[in-house]
């Protein structure tokens, strides 16, 4: 999921210089290698990630949140409530039946694990109502958190974006070309050891509130955060026939399509007859398609709509009033372009490998 915060300019690690492609800078827990200002082609396949766009057409697209994940999320509360009642019910009771306590004239093994057992229930009962509470809410909190925002709309006819602050009925209305984005690596040490974070944001300069605006989205890897831009990217500059469709949504029929492809797959010696168990198995133990209903009802739950105040500006416009690439963007595009071809990528053509530069820290 994407969050949106605010910081003044101050707090910004911009300060007075803004950023451009290629440029890195440190800060506290890692660093950030920006791809704009200047939008320059990346070189990576396009790619939308969690089913951000929720519309797409030939004037503008907009960024944001659909029901995609939705029935994951459902899924994944319901498996760890389920594992809960299970290691109460049945694992507790066997380890405690299976252990020896004292002497010889200790309990049976079937009084322990009966007694054990009693004990599960009641824990059980409690501590799944306690997270059955907590999936609820996670579930119900982020349907309503969607359908509070609104989108962020790049209109590629004006080459603008478009974005509304959180409560706000007021656009921040940017040049395309001026947008700041990023990919920022974290790193912070756990029990285990050194973990990396990946996040991919962008930021909106709001000059009327001296506020500038931020939506960060986690990813998995550089690889995925450059996708997603080039996404934006690629529709702005070239249109919607080369950037991914409006993201399709999630109910009843996605697990019906899951369980034919993971039949063809079986018919086609793709899938073991114990994968086809394990598919089975783990959907039973998540309600079968009752996480696929939730995600149908969240898709009633659509991103806020944008306010009349901005229908004018998102009109269709006559191709001779289509803002125009600058021409420091059409020859800094051409100058990457050409070393693609050559066999390099963003990274290497910016030397920013932000894994080498980590491990030299």
């Amino acid at each position: 999921m994407s969050s949106i915060n605010e910081q003044s300019r101050d707090d910004l690690n911009l300060k007075k210089i803004r950023p451009v492609a290629g440029e890195k800078r440190k800060f506290a827990t890692g660093e950030a290698l920006f791809f704009s200002p200047l939008p320059i082609p990346t070189g990576n396949v396009p790619m939308d990630l969690g089913g951000s766009f929720v519309e797409v057409n030939d004037t503008f697209l907009d960024v944001g949140s659909s029901n995609s994940g939705k029935a994951f999320q459902a899924r994944a509360m319901i498996g760890l409530g389920m594992m809960f009642i299970f290691s109460c019910l049945i694992i507790l009771p066997l380890l405690a039946g299976s252990t020896t306590w004292g002497s010889p004239f200790a309990e049976s093994f079937w009084d322990r694990t009966a007694g054990m057992f009693d004990f599960g229930v009641t824990f059980s009962i409690w501590g799944g109502g306690i997270a059955a509470l907590l999936g609820i809410y996670v579930i119900l909190s982020t349907t309503r958190a969607k359908s509070r925002s609104r989108p962020i709309r790049f209109n590629r006819q004006r080459r603008e974006v478009c974005f509304f602050p959180e409560g706000s009925d007021l656009p921040v209305i940017q040049p395309w070309e001026e947008i700041v984005s990023w990919l920022s690596i974290s790193t912070g040490v756990t029990g285990v050891g050194v973990t990396s974070t990946y996040t991919f944001g962008m930021a909106f300069d709001d000059s009327r509130a001296d506020v500038v605006h931020f939506m960060r989205q986690g990813v998995m890897t550089p690889a995925h955060a450059l996708g997603k831009w080039e996404a934006i990217r690629i529709y702005m500059e070239k249109g919607p026939e080369f950037c991914p469709g409006k993201a399709a949504y999630e109910g009843r029929h996605t697990f019906d399509k899951k369980r034919q492809d993971m039949h063809e797959e079986y018919q086609n010696n793709e899938r073991s007859a114990l994968g086809v168990g394990w598919w089975y198995l783990t959907h039973l133990i998540t309600w079968w398609r009752f996480p696929y209903w939730v995600a149908e009802w969240d898709h009633r739950f659509s991103m806020k709509s944008l306010p009349e105040s901005i229908a004018e500006w998102s009109k269709p416009l006559p191709p001779k009033q289509w803002g125009k690439p600058s021409p420091v963007l059409k020859e800094q595009s051409a100058k990457i372009e050409k070393a693609f071809a050559q066999g390099q990528d963003f990274m290497t053509y910016f030397k920013a490998n932000l894994n080498e530069s980590k491990a030299e820290e």
